[in-house]
């Protein structure tokens, strides 16, 4: 990790993690909030997939069980909004957490 913040240039105690106690700025995204971000780009491409049909995938061509294929091409709008909704409250969570590291740093300053 850098000795000095980026934004204001002061040394780092070994305990800032992702907020400078200084300035409150963000030093690192957790690393749940990434994850959640790429989650969100899967849900990007499932709503593409929807666009195009689901039927199109080629899930009954005979590689998946076709009961579950079936499944799937009945309830991917589902799939959709739950993978988008999953990746944003892992987005969220990351953002609490920068956030409370912040709160921290400014009622220790």
């Amino acid at each position: 990790m850098a000795s000095r913040c980026p934004e204001c240039l002061r040394e780092l105690p070994e305990d800032a993690v992702w907020v400078c106690p200084a300035c409150a700025y963000t030093l690192r995204t957790p690393a749940v909030a990434k994850f959640g971000i790429a989650v969100m780009v899967l849900g990007l491409a499932l709503v593409g997939a929807y666009l195009m049909g689901p039927d199109q995938l080629g899930l009954e061509s005979g590689w998946m069980p076709t009961q579950l294929a079936e499944l799937t091409v009945e309830y991917f709008p589902l799939l959709v909004l739950g993978v988008l909704l999953l990746g944003m409250a892992l987005v969220a969570i990351g953002a609490i957490r920068v956030r409370v590291e912040r709160s921290r740093a400014r009622a220790a300053a």
